[in-house]
């Protein structure tokens, strides 16, 4: 039985898409406790919240508004994210009866996609080969990967729209004649348009660049406008429709993106213009320097690809040639977007870079071979011989990085909570009302991350009360601070991560401090070396 061509290229697809998964599930495939920075904490609480108490909302809860109430500058205390990103996911938790699992599971799915996105587009303009050998690079994109763990969840599965408006926009372009056309691509923009904006405003922002570069390049090489008014309204009336479902979001992301900001021209660095990334030192803290490196980000090995892909492309010139092009020039503008004073979300757009420089580099190692001039069989031979070198070569230096980074991830028994930490989290959540506020004492800078996630994982509101034991901020008034602070408060004394601090001066203050405050008021729950009081205000 003769099995169809096109069967085949799915089939290998979904291997090569599924192993995507596998290794991208790997921080929680024997560890199912919630990881990642501060970004991720928020998007699974927001999950996770409409999941337990299975309806989505507008004004925060509590436990949200005490940390996001300004998030939202539109319209502050309410949600400051459009909700059916993170809706989907709570779906999938409520279905599973899990908080943890289906959500991360869900997000790996949603922030892969863009593997999905780039094998259609290519494969429609290019072919299978490159097609699915830009999808398997990019498997092993430590650019996608980095974000990926640290939160960036929605920005993630954002990015993966950008090829596909752009594809409709080259589509309905490139074909588009006074007596037939096909406005479906248009159409199809519109909802798309809508959709990334509802998953994340740097993804749209992105797309909106990437249409007005590709439609000034494709005005210069076909000579003609494609312009309908029908068609056009259409598809406005779409975006529309779907962009005024959430108002209250949409309205924050314009209020934040449209801010004024201060435009320092001494600090403008115009030599940057000749640089695809930016100085680490600027993000030192926050971003490893490694981001910002291309050798440690994409391989050293893909520069002369990548470089001879361009010119190859630019050579060539045909409409699919232009499509990769323009894309290519409209994220250098994004990037550089600082120089007439936007910096909003700057170094995040640097993510996107894989997603046109590895269908650049597969792309063009095939256009070297069509320009030389040898019998069909000896091409067919080299396009698969490179074909193989691909592999290899994303094999032996992409895979290695790629795969430790996802295995190693948050595997610090600091950075996730222990069964105690979730234990304690799940009592607070069904013995404290969500009006109440829940201190974790003295949590060192090692493990505050801990006390975020004990309050995303208990859905209290959590101030921090650190301050009273290592800082000398409060030392004149402390007393009144405290009581006022304190006030119908709960307080959690935590020390089941004590044995892996070195510093036994702090446990001792802790625990001094504890005995000294702690004896005329109600201990609640004594359990795992966690301790947690009702303060009973004097």
């Amino acid at each position: 039985m003769k099995i169809k061509k096109t069967y085949l290229e799915v089939l290998v697809f979904l291997a090569v898409y599924l192993f995507a998964i596998y290794m991208w599930t790997l921080p929680f495939q024997d560890n199912n406790v919630p990881y990642g920075e501060w970004d991720a904490v928020s998007h699974w609480e927001l999950a996770d919240f409409i999941a337990q108490r299975d309806r989505t909302f507008v004004y925060l809860p509590p436990f949200l508004d005490y940390s996001y109430g300004n998030d939202n500058r539109f319209r502050p205390h309410t949600l400051w994210y459009h909700p059916p990103f993170h809706t989907d996911m709570a779906i999938i938790s409520a279905f599973a009866q899990d908080r943890m699992v289906p959500i991360y599971f869900t997000n790996a799915v949603f922030a892969s996609s863009i593997l999905i996105s780039i094998f259609f587009v290519i494969r429609k303009l290019f072919g299978f080969l490159p097609a699915i050998l830009s999808s398997f690079m990019l498997t092993f994109s430590i650019r996608d990967i980095m974000p990926y763990l640290w939160g960036q969840w929605p920005e993630r599965f954002g990015y993966a729209f950008i090829p596909l408006i752009l594809y409709c926009f080259y589509m309905y372009f490139t074909t588009y004649t006074k007596d037939k056309n096909k406005p479906l691509y248009l159409y199809l923009m519109g909802v798309l348009l809508a959709v990334g904006l509802m998953i994340h405003p740097l993804s749209f922002f992105h797309s909106l660049v990437g249409l007005f570069v590709l439609g000034v390049a494709l005005l210069i090489k076909l000579r003609k406008i494609p312009f309908n008014w029908k068609h056009i309204g259409i598809a406005a009336a779409l975006f529309l429709i779907l962009f005024a479902v959430f108002p209250y979001q949409t309205g924050n992301v314009f209020k934040t993106f449209s801010r004024e900001q201060e435009l320092d021209e001494s600090k403008i660095v115009f030599s940057r213009l000749f640089k695809w990334s930016f100085d680490p030192e600027k993000f030192s803290g926050s971003v490893p320097a490694a981001y910002f490196s291309f050798k440690d980000m994409h391989g050293t090995w893909t520069l002369p690809f990548l470089l001879i892909g361009i010119f190859a492309l630019a050579l060539r010139r045909q409409n699919k040639d232009i499509f990769l092009l323009a894309w290519l020039v409209s994220l250098y503008l994004v990037l550089h977007r600082d120089v007439i004073g936007k910096i909003e979300l700057l170094h995040r757009s640097l993510s996107a870079t894989a997603h046109i420089f590895v269908p650049i580099t597969v792309v063009g190692v095939f256009l070297i071979i069509s320009f030389i001039k040898i019998p069909k069989t000896y091409k067919l031979f080299l396009k698969y011989s490179f074909g193989i070198l691909i592999v290899a070569l994303t094999l032996t230096y992409n895979m290695p990085q790629a795969y430790s980074t996802l295995d190693k991830a948050y595997d610090s028994p600091i950075i996730r909570l222990n069964p105690a930490q979730i234990e304690v989290s799940e009592w607070l959540k069904d013995n404290i009302d969500e009006n109440e506020n829940v201190s974790v004492i003295g949590p060192p800078s090692q493990i505050m991350q801990k006390a975020w996630w004990m309050a995303s994982y208990s859905h209290r509101v959590s101030h921090y009360f650190e301050g009273f034991l290592i800082w000398g901020t409060f030392e004149e008034n402390r007393e009144e601070t405290i009581k006022n602070h304190l006030l119908n408060d709960y307080l959690v004394f935590d020390y089941t991560d004590i044995a892996m601090l070195s510093d036994r001066s702090f446990v001792e203050r802790w625990l001094e401090f504890e005995k000294q405050n702690m004896g005329n008021h109600t201990l609640l729950y004594n359990k795992d070396n966690i301790r947690v009081y009702k303060y009973e205000a004097s």
